[in-house]
């Protein structure tokens, strides 16, 4: 089917790829493998904000679809204990805005103008002190 396809892995530690950029309107294809080898490396998966929550057994593979209706940054993360280093198994999903082409410019300020010169006669001024 149309759309972006993103093809991950899940190993101890983190994802692969652990950033997933897509455009507003995008409809997602996650397909997520966990490769590890032992029995009891079970992995989740969750993208709460987009309503995703998956548990994988160690060789098992499945997949996720939706479509980025939100622009703005999302974590995913492991759900499962998987290893000391559980909680940095973690990523980002990227939505950018559909359009930022539209979108008028902020405006800007005129660049401000140069202070005026001092005249000659002002440029120097001495202090005479007396003891």
């Amino acid at each position: 089917p149309d759309g972006v396809h993103v093809f991950m892995t899940a190993i101890r530690s983190h994802f692969t790829p652990d950033t997933v950029r897509v455009r507003q309107g995008d409809r997602v294809f996650l397909h997520i493998t966990n490769v590890e080898q032992a029995h009891d490396a079970t992995h989740g998966f969750a993208l709460a904000s987009y309503n995703i929550n998956l548990s994988l057994e160690p060789g098992e593979h499945a997949n996720a679809e939706f479509v980025a209706d939100t622009p703005g940054v999302f974590p995913m993360y492991c759900t499962e204990f998987c290893s000391a280093l559980h909680l940095e198994m973690a990523g980002y999903l990227l939505v950018e805005p559909a359009d930022t082409t539209a979108q008028p410019a902020a405006p800007t300020a005129p660049p401000a103008a140069a202070p005026p010169a001092a005249p000659p006669h002002a440029s120097r001024t001495t202090a005479t002190r007396r003891m």
